[in-house]
C-alpha cells in the first residue's frame, strides 16, 4: 500500500491566525485543512473567482483580483504585507 502523502503547509503555515481568520470569514466555514496548494477554487462551484474576490477586499481591503492562481498561500502573504504596511 502506498501512503497518502499531503501537500506542503510551509507558506500557509507562515500565516496560522490570518489563514484560520480567512476561513471563518471568506469562503464561511468553521474550519478547513488548507495547503499550499489549495486555492479559492476548492471552495465553491462557481465558473470564476469573483465572489470571494469581492469578499476579501470587503473584509481585508486587499484587492487579490490580479492573483490569477488564485492560491491561499499568496492571498494570504498578500493580505499579510498590505496589514504590515497599513496597521489599524
Amino acid at each position: 500500500m502506498v501512503p497518502i502523502e499531503f501537500a506542503s503547509q510551509e507558506r500557509v503555515k507562515a500565516h496560522p491566525e490570518l489563514a484560520e481568520d480567512f476561513i471563518h470569514r471568506v469562503p464561511g466555514l468553521e474550519w478547513a485543512w488548507i495547503s499550499d496548494g489549495s486555492s479559492l477554487w476548492d471552495f465553491h462551484t462557481g465558473e470564476n473567482n469573483d465572489a470571494l474576490y469581492a469578499k476579501i477586499k470587503e473584509v481585508y481591503g486587499v484587492d487579490v483580483s490580479d492573483i490569477h492562481s488564485a492560491k491561499l498561500q499568496e492571498i494570504l502573504e498578500r493580505i499579510s504585507v498590505t496589514q504590515k504596511l497599513n496597521p489599524t
